[in-house]
């Protein structure tokens, strides 16, 4: 009876929850603990189309080759088909400066995300309860969070999915005993090296000590906390709307309506966090709003120009690759369209187009390089007899960091000979003298 009514409730919000139907192809983060085990089982059950995927982190010894091995054990027994890996997570860690926990986290959901692509599974299922959604909470709360940190965690994000948020620790393990369903137990859990380990066994028992009900009331609290969060989160893509536009792949905040809100740093945070940054830098951001135009701010996948009156956002551009063309009928292989032709100079009508370049041929040679510019280079602008810095040029045009990161310059015998779309070098110009000209346009 138990067990019945356990499995309606779990349907009933997988329903809620818009989670997956009968058709989807699930793939069960089977860890071989109580929770996967039990959501294994559930699924399975209740008739869905369920695979299993297992991660030996190497982290507990014999432990994990146990754990490993109890899986096999029981994807066999129960006819589910299942995926093996292996990962060594401590060499993982230290190599990209992550904790632990981080580094076995974005290893299996790598992992999970690659058995999806070769097998066509529409889901990924993981274990989480409503005890974990308490500690998330009250981890965020003590790290410092936002209003979605205080939400506990989502039924779903993307296509991870979590069936068993509407159960607790209790109803799982009575549910595995009533069944006579075994399971391992994983002994980090115990350990108080961990935060969340600190919150499960100390923080929790004394909360209760004040409060016996405090699972109960912090799932009220949780459902609270969630309809604020969808309140919240309408109000900011309504703001959002207001705030931003776009060009091309960049995102162009208003500063001057963004200074004129209240609240207008959480606000700012609320555009920039999705884009992966901090809380810290996006505090320093807005500190620098008014009185550092120019500066600049990265997260891992971001970058961000202060603007004169805008904040301008855009992936980061990681691309340093030198492009050399040998001959003027082999312009391709370039990251950009770029036509050439060579006419005699009594052909020659000047073209003014800054998409246009037009160079003496004689001076001109080739093999010509293509690159973005170094801090320190320095060319003579066309009509100009003194050499001149890059980034003074760029200053007296008004072209900010970010496009100037993209220009893309051409070298002829280690020479500037020409700032592709905006100006050649003097050096290079048709004068009078020539015989031949040569005429590179960009697109």
């Amino acid at each position: 009876m138990y067990f019945s009514a356990m499995l309606t409730r779990v349907k009933q919000y997988i329903s809620k929850q818009d989670l997956f139907g009968f058709n989807d192809k699930i793939l069960v983060a089977l860890s071989g603990g109580a929770d996967s085990v039990a959501l294994l089982f559930i699924l399975k059950k209740l008739g869905y189309k369920v695979y299993a995927a297992h991660c030996n982190f190497k982290l507990r010894g014999t432990e994990s080759v146990e754990d490993e091995a109890f899986v096999r054990k029981l994807v066999h027994d129960w006819q589910v088909e299942a995926h093996f890996t292996v990962f060594d997570t401590r060499t993982y860690a230290k190599e990209q400066g992550i904790s632990i926990e981080m580094a076995a986290r974005d290893l299996r959901y790598h992992w999970f995300y690659e058995l999806c692509k070769q097998n066509a599974y529409t889901k990924i299922a993981v274990g989480h309860h409503l005890n974990d959604s308490i500690e998330t909470l009250l981890l965020n709360l003590s790290r410092g969070t936002g209003i979605k940190g205080i939400t506990g965690i989502s039924a779903k994000n993307q296509n991870v999915v979590r069936p068993l948020l509407c159960l607790n620790r209790d109803e799982i393990e009575a549910l595995l005993n009533q069944e006579n369903l075994s399971y391992r137990h994983d002994s980090s859990n115990d350990s108080l090296q961990y935060m969340r380990n600190i919150i499960r066994h100390q923080i929790i028992p004394a909360f209760k000590t004040i409060n016996p009900a405090f699972e109960q009331v912090m799932v009220q609290n949780l459902l609270n906390f969630q309809d604020v969060a969808s309140i919240y989160d309408n109000q900011v893509e309504q703001l959002k709307e207001q705030l931003i536009s776009h060009s091309g792949n960049r995102l162009l905040i208003d500063a001057l309506k963004l200074s004129e809100l209240p609240y207008k740093a959480t606000v700012l945070f609320e555009l920039l966090s999705p884009m992966g940054f901090s809380y810290d830098s996006v505090s320093k951001t807005f500190k620098a709003l008014d009185s550092e135009p120019g500066r600049t701010f990265f997260s891992e996948t971001h970058q961000l120009l202060i603007d004169r009156t805008q904040l301008i956002v855009e992936p980061v551009d990681t691309n340093n690759e030198v492009f050399v063309i040998d001959n003027i009928n082999n312009m391709g292989g370039l990251p950009f369209s770029l036509q050439a032709s060579a006419l005699p100079a009594n052909e020659f009508v000047m073209d003014k187009n800054s998409q246009v370049g037009c160079f003496d041929a004689s001076i001109l040679s080739f093999p010509l390089t293509f690159r973005h510019w170094n801090r320190g280079d320095r060319f003579y602008p066309l009509g100009m007899k003194q050499q001149k810095k890059l980034s003074d040029f760029f200053t007296d045009q008004k072209i900010d960091r970010f496009t100037k990161d993209k220009i893309w310059i051409m070298e002829s015998k280690q020479q500037i000979a020409w700032l592709v779309g905006h100006r050649i070098d003097d050096r290079f110009k048709v004068t009078g003298k020539t015989r031949e000209v040569i005429v590179l346009k960009s697109e």
